[in-house]
């Protein structure tokens, strides 16, 4: 099944939620499958929707152990002890598109939605030619990924035109940075930052400070992207 496919059939697909602070783990599914991705539970403080690189099911070597690796520490490193029942502004949350049909015990590298992402990909390539970013939309399109897009609203494309998105390319990183990563990413916001954009800023300055590889590879803010870098708030 493609991504066009997928959008006519939205039965079987879900978006799992690992938040970093108020509920545990959750699952959202829904018929209408766009809805998964624009108007997700509201409530969080940052939203980070998790694309699968192109070609996916047939990855290798590093491309293949990155997105294990990452999908590993989400699931084991972001950990709610004390759930509530309802989302926290304070957290950051996760959301990974997957299969919701398949046994939930499986591994999360195993119930990942290869097609629903392979969708959220080419909704976000049309965002990003539209505001210019033809390269960067390309990269996102045909990269071995994974991508991390952040965002303050509950939706992987702007609600607001103008709001800001925080994309990662981690295409170049090796396996080894990312259980730094997602710790960079799984962190309460502070009460003055909650809802604002400055814990968008917050996160990015914290990816910046990763490791000297991934300082001298991340850029500076909108505009196009080099090749070499890996960090794009646009």
């Amino acid at each position: 099944m493609d991504a066009f496919d997928a959008e006519a059939d939205g039965v079987g697909y879900g978006m799992l939620y690992f938040p970093s602070a108020g509920q545990s783990v959750q699952l959202v599914t829904d018929i209408a499958l766009n809805r998964l991705y624009e108007d997700a539970l509201p409530g969080y403080g940052l939203y980070t929707f998790v694309l699968l690189g192109a070609g996916f099911e047939r990855a290798s070597g590093d491309a293949l152990a990155r997105h294990s690796e990452l999908f590993r520490m989400i699931e084991t490193y972001v950990v709610t002890p004390g759930a509530t029942e309802e989302p926290s502004t304070e957290a950051h949350v996760f959301l990974v598109p997957i299969r919701a049909g398949r046994s939930p015990t499986a591994p999360l590298m195993d119930l990942a939605a290869v097609d629903l992402s392979d969708l959220m990909r080419r909704r976000l390539g049309e965002l990003l030619r539209q505001r210019g970013q033809a390269r960067l939309a390309a990269r996102i399109e045909r990269g071995a990924g994974p991508f991390l897009v952040s965002g303050l609203e509950p939706s992987l494309l702007p609600l607001d035109g103008e709001a800001p998105r925080l994309v990662a390319d981690l295409s170049g990183l090796g396996p080894e940075h990312l259980y730094n990563l997602v710790d960079a990413y799984d962190r309460d916001i502070p009460p003055e930052m909650r809802e604002r954009p400055e814990s968008l800023s917050a996160l990015r300055r914290r990816l910046l400070e990763l490791s000297p590889q991934s300082r001298s590879a991340s850029g500076s803010g909108r505009g196009e992207t080099d090749g070499k870098r890996w960090i794009f708030l646009i």
